[in-house]
């Protein structure tokens, strides 16, 4: 079976040099028109473009060789993004996914995804909550709906490589959107080390904001049973001042 059709609702067409995936109620006209538009660029480097086009989002990476021999990877996002929707795991809609290809070389690839129109990331939100003087209920039900996203997240097979703040995005709070699946691996045994590598992510976000009197509940319900809170949270802490270290780092040879 073709990986990318990987749920019902999803066709492929053929147009030119590009194979186009998308879902049954999207024209295949419609994202054409998208793709040859312009629209906002929102962030360029060496290896993509994003650009935004109405309603959608448009990421396309360039790369011949490693398109081709590294495929599966660089089709993470839309495979992810299908297996996390069939388990209630809130992600930015995917619309299509487009491979460029020549003899059998992919040339391009580009990933298509709604725009989260009113979306802050969770670092952002949690530091208008604390600017505005929110309570601590608030507070706690917040990091509540957070780490049972997590949870539900973690609990179907998938492994975010990246689950950092910035990466999970919400309107108002309470229902928590799930960004970069590029970094997520779907079948992969969430073990203890990929476990404590995003619990330290999170607590990284938060911890110049809120002390541990909110966030060690927060770590803690997301937590494995059997865990020891006493072992684990000193290991987040530790984890967190070495990423921090080494991102300050980055930083400093970057100036």
């Amino acid at each position: 079976m073709n990986e990318l059709l990987c749920c019902p609702g999803l066709r492929v067409s053929r147009k030119g040099l590009r194979r186009i995936y998308l879902c049954d109620d999207i024209p295949v006209e419609t994202l054409r028109s998208a793709m040859g538009t312009p629209g906002q660029l929102l962030k360029r480097s060496k290896k993509s473009t994003v650009r935004r086009v109405n309603g959608w989002v448009l990421k396309s990476t360039h790369g011949a060789a490693k398109h081709t021999l590294h495929r599966s990877r660089y089709r993470r996002h839309w495979v992810a993004a299908h297996h996390l929707q069939r388990h209630g795991v809130r992600v930015a809609r995917p619309i299509a996914f487009v491979e460029k290809r020549l003899f059998g070389i992919i040339l391009e690839n580009t990933m298509v995804t709604e725009y989260l129109d009113g979306y802050r990331n969770v670092e952002v939100f949690m530091a208008a909550l604390a600017r505005h003087g929110a309570g601590r209920d608030t507070v706690a039900i917040f990091l509540r709906g957070l780490a049972d996203a997590v949870n539900r997240l973690t609990g179907c097979g998938a492994c975010h490589a990246d689950l950092s703040g910035k990466n999970i995005f919400t309107r108002d709070g309470t229902s928590f959107v799930f960004i970069d699946l590029d970094a997520v691996e779907l079948g992969r045994e969430y073990t203890r080390a990929l476990r404590l590598k995003n619990h330290i992510q999170l607590y990284d976000s938060f911890c110049d904001i809120l002390s541990d009197t909110m966030l060690v509940p927060f770590i803690q319900r997301m937590i494995p049973e059997g865990s020891d809170p006493r072992v684990w949270l000193p290991e987040v802490r530790r984890g967190q001042t070495e990423r921090r270290k080494r991102l300050e780092a980055r930083r400093e040879r970057q100036r």
